[in-house]
């Protein structure tokens, strides 16, 4: 009888183990995606052994089982706000980094293609993914492309890179990264601080940010809204970050709020929408209040499409109807706000 072959574990094998070793360079980044969000405990162990910067697309934030300094699993995720993350870095990284390791996501346009000038063009690409299709189908030459299981795959290169690669290899980009991002940082609460009026959407997005629970599930949708949450508002724990994903499905603000608030009646659950997409669900909002589902939804109102900048499509105009009113003729709590320190005509 045949012996039994565990192929997906197979797959990375010493030859692989010992090529990826062998090209650690001076400024690794990870590119981690979405996929297989149960399996990158292991992920975030070769990061942390390694010291490897890491950026996330939108549907990974905080995938990442996060460890406390006794290495006991948390089910916070890897937080925006960790060591190796740097968020306001994310194209510098790509653009200088000179290998990059590509996790759980499609090469497609959500990373840039994973082509110049969005990434460095001559960076060694290191790809592992469990579908051989989307290996087979990268839009770059990959380096090394690796079909196998994340988990599978990431233990054997952890094992593999012990005693060859430290955090201390990579000091140096480290700090030039974090450097910057510090002073990037700082110059990115200026302007979210501003106090003009009417109030810039960033600084909503600040308020926003500054009350919610490091656990909040934040639902966000919208076009201009949405850019401005994505440059703006933190994402700390697993799972706990919705919008309306790679194909920018308007609407999905108050189902995925009102779905969250339902599995998690025990968490903060806030909705911010733009009032364009507001308005394709927001008799949503009798649902959350017949089911007692207390979601608090913040609507950024700038009177149309921003999807429409030369305001030339039929229905993008849509003024300025007070839906504080219309929250309180289901029995809700409406609030009209024109500035930070006033809320005007309850």
């Amino acid at each position: 009888m045949a012996k039994s072959v565990n192929w997906l574990g197979r797959a990375l094998g010493v030859v692989c183990a010992t090529t990826l070793a062998s090209i650690w360079a001076y400024g690794p980044l990870g590119a981690v995606g979405g996929s297989e969000l149960d399996r990158h405990q292991r992920g975030y162990g070769l990061l942390l052994v390694a010291g490897i910067a890491f950026a996330v697309t939108a549907i990974a934030y905080g995938v990442m089982a996060f460890r406390d300094r006794d290495m006991a699993v948390k089910n916070a995720g890897v937080p925006d706000d960790h060591p190796l993350s740097f968020l306001t870095m994310r194209s510098t990284a790509f653009k200088d980094a000179d290998l990059i390791i590509v996790l759980g996501t499609r090469m497609n346009y959500i990373i840039g293609n994973a082509a110049p000038p969005r990434w460095n063009a001559s960076a060694k690409i290191v790809r592992i993914d469990i579908d051989p299709v989307e290996i087979a189908s990268a839009p770059r030459k990959l380096d090394v492309g690796v079909v196998a299981d994340a988990k599978i795959a990431f233990g054997q290169l952890t094992d593999a890179i012990k005693g060859k690669v430290t955090p201390a290899n990579y000091e140096g980009w480290r700090e030039r990264l974090r450097t910057r991002n510090v002073q990037k940082m700082a110059e990115a609460e200026q302007s979210l601080s501003n106090n003009q009026s009417p109030i810039h959407p960033l600084r909503l997005c600040k308020e926003v940010r500054d009350f919610m629970d490091r656990d909040c599930v934040l639902c966000v949708d919208g076009q201009e809204t949405l850019n401005y949450a994505r440059q703006a508002i933190p994402q700390y724990t697993a799972r706990h970050r919705i919008n309306s994903g790679a194909y920018g499905t308007m609407g999905v603000g108050m189902p995925f709020g009102l779905g969250a608030k339902a599995a998690l009646p025990d968490s903060q659950v806030i909705v911010l929408h733009g009032d364009g997409s507001w308005g394709m669900n927001a008799m949503e909002f009798d649902t959350v209040m017949r089911h007692n589902l207390p979601v608090l939804v913040v609507i950024s109102q700038n009177g149309g499409w921003t999807g429409d900048p030369e305001k030339s499509k039929p229905g993008r105009d849509l003024g300025y109807p007070r839906y504080d009113k219309f929250a309180e003729c289901f029995g809700g709590h409406g609030e009209y706000v024109e500035s930070r320190r006033t809320s005007a005509r309850r």
